[in-house]
């Protein structure tokens, strides 16, 4: 296996890290490193709903409202994650709803931060100096081949049912991938259209060329499997989202059963040993 250096934090309730190829200067990965991981604790402090005095916790309880934001120093940040927000309700019919999450439904815009944040902080990595490289937020995974796209990175999705292995392995040169699911956190994610929690699938990976969107999909398709037919309803809905953006899905029922879109075998190679969802050059 190629050397790979690697950087961490402990960003959003989660573990980042940073990887590029073992021949990267030393220096420049640090300083991209640096760049990318001061972002994310940068978008913590403003859409995090667990900071009391964050402009998001601002925002639920009515001290900020949103006419306001056109002066406030976030305003643009926050407008265009709340844009997302409505562009990926619309996308999902409604199973995505920032605007009524949990149970009793609130104001929560986290389903579509990580993925926005982990985009933006990848971006950072590029501009200062790193093409090749693979930025890991909690499993939600953006990679650039950089000048070698004859290089894929290779990214192990986790098995649900057994943590520690690996289910398949995506090959991917420029994308992203993000997976939803219950094996860490329950069920966490609620269809807001019926107040219910989704337990209909254990596990949604998406994958496509934005993890701002990967990660908002995953959320979405998971959200949609409340009821006996909720499976089959967010599996019509990621075969069409496949035929209509190209972004392919693979998800893992609670009884260990695989389904995927029709565009997903190309991207496979032949399973990995190691754990979790990771990158590896």
């Amino acid at each position: 296996m190629t050397a790979v250096r690697t950087a961490t934090d402990h960003v959003m309730g989660t573990v980042v890290s940073l990887s590029a190829p073992g021949t990267t200067d030393p220096a420049l990965f640090q300083a991209a490193a640096t760049a990318a991981f001061a972002h994310l604790h940068h978008i913590d402090e403003v859409f995090s709903p667990f900071k009391p005095d964050s402009p998001i916790s601002r925002i639920r309880d009515g001290r900020l409202p949103l006419t306001a934001l056109a002066d406030h120093p976030e305003g643009p940040g926050i407008r265009e994650v709340l844009h997302l927000c409505e562009q990926l309700k619309q996308d999902s019919d409604g199973a995505f709803d920032a605007w009524a999450v949990g149970d009793p439904p609130h104001f929560d815009p986290c389903g579509a931060v990580k993925g926005w944040a982990a985009e933006r902080a990848s971006a950072l990595a590029i501009a200062h100096g790193l093409p090749r490289h693979v930025l890991n937020a909690g499993g939600d995974v953006r990679l650039h081949s950089g000048h070698d796209p004859a290089a894929p990175w290779r990214v192990g999705i986790t098995d649900p049912h057994h943590p520690g292995t690996v289910l398949t392995v995506l090959q991917v040169h420029d994308g992203a991938v993000a997976t939803s699911g219950t094996t860490e956190r329950g069920a966490h994610v609620f269809d807001p259209r019926t107040a219910r929690p989704a337990t209909g699938l254990a596990q949604v990976t998406v994958t496509g060329p934005d993890l701002t969107l990967a990660d908002g999909y995953a959320t979405a398709a998971l959200a949609m499997t409340t009821g006996p037919d909720g499976p089959v309803t967010a599996h019509a809905w990621l075969d069409d989202l496949a035929h209509r953006t190209g972004y392919q899905a693979l998800t893992v029922d609670p009884q260990g059963a695989t389904w995927y879109t029709s565009g997903l075998p190309e991207l496979l190679t032949r399973p990995a040993a190691s754990a979790s969802t990771s990158a590896r050059g």
